[in-house]
């Protein structure tokens, strides 16, 4: 639960940031556009391979928590009895809204452990990625824009 509050929180969160990054670059003239988009292409990874390493971090630690646990349960039990999600976890995260609750339940809360985590994981992945692009771009922006004003004061005094 506290995974998927972290999720929401973090896409709530991405939708100012996105604004703001589309307000900065429409704000910029199309060569200081071209400079920020070869700065990005040059200085910083791929956006959907930043994602994927994310997802691929967190699959991980989910996986050795899950191993983990479904360990203890056979020592315990002497079963691998794999239920699903809603089972296990009795605090669930709902918007109040039927159809949408509905949806969770089905693709979320109704699946088998595994699945769960694998979705959950997915979600944060994506969630981090939309807000640490959005602000990797807006500081971009703002260092590009104070660069770029310094260099035409310089030019209008030396001009």
């Amino acid at each position: 639960m506290v995974f998927h509050t972290i999720a929401v929180g973090l896409l709530v969160a991405a939708v100012p940031l996105w604004i703001v990054r589309f307000v900065f670059l429409f704000n910029l003239e199309k060569p200081e556009r071209q400079i920020f988009r070869n700065l990005v292409k040059r200085r910083f990874e791929n956006t959907i391979g930043f994602a994927l390493r994310i997802f691929g971090y967190l699959f991980a630690v989910s996986a050795a928590i899950v191993i983990l646990v479904f360990g203890v349960r056979y020592i315990k039990f002497g079963s691998l009895q794999i239920t699903p999600y809603r089972e296990l976890i009795h605090s669930r995260l709902y918007s109040g809204v039927r159809p949408i609750d509905n949806l969770l339940d089905a693709f979320h809360y109704n699946q088998i452990m595994p699945v769960a985590v694998i979705s959950t994981c997915l979600l944060l992945s994506i969630a981090f990625t939309l807000v640490m692009v959005a602000l990797r771009d807006i500081f971009l922006m703002r260092k590009l824009n104070r660069k770029i004003q310094g260099l035409k004061k310089r030019q209008a005094v030396t001009g």
